[in-house]
């Protein structure tokens, strides 16, 4: 008995250890914004988003582009508010505010939508989400399923596998 006792506390504690070893999850560094966007493009299979010009961006969004090497932003040209954008930051602290960024913008067009305006619509700006992937950040406005294939697709695009 005695000799077991230490051996399964030496069992206990190397199982431990394994499950607390995760391993951190490399993103690439190379992918184009324009090529993340055609495959978010691609899987929400919604035909009327048009890219917006960056005079509608500043208007519109408040995320500092300048903290972007590149970025792009599709918006529903009817009365749908699906809407995306991805944006590939120049560090790893600019991602981090473009990330925050990008979260407090979700944020506030919960806060501020009018019942009265569309409705049907609050479902996707209720459950909007923001992702960051290393450099790269995006927020995706659709409905659950949609929104979840374009989260998928674009963590897909960046995973180091």
């Amino acid at each position: 008995m005695k000799k077991i006792i230490p051996i399964l506390l030496l069992c206990i504690i190397l199982l431990a250890s394994c499950g607390s070893s995760k391993s951190k999850t490399e993103y690439k560094t190379d992918v184009s914004v324009n090529e993340i966007a055609k495959s978010i493009l691609d899987v929400t299979n919604i035909d009327t988003l048009s890219q917006a010009d960056e005079g509608w961006v500043a208007l519109n969004i408040p995320i500092d582009l300048a903290l972007c090497e590149e970025s792009a932003i599709f918006v529903n040209t009817t009365s749908s508010s699906d809407m995306f954008g991805v944006f590939k930051a120049s560090s790893e602290e600019n991602a981090n505010m473009l990330y925050d960024q990008a979260k407090a913008y979700l944020k506030n067009l919960k806060d501020n939508w009018m019942s009265e305006y569309l409705a049907d619509q609050f479902p996707k700006i209720e459950n909007a989400v923001a992702k960051k992937c290393g450099l790269y950040v995006t927020f995706l406005i659709f409905d659950d399923n949609v929104r979840d294939n374009a989260e998928k697709e674009f963590v897909s695009a960046l995973e180091v596998k």
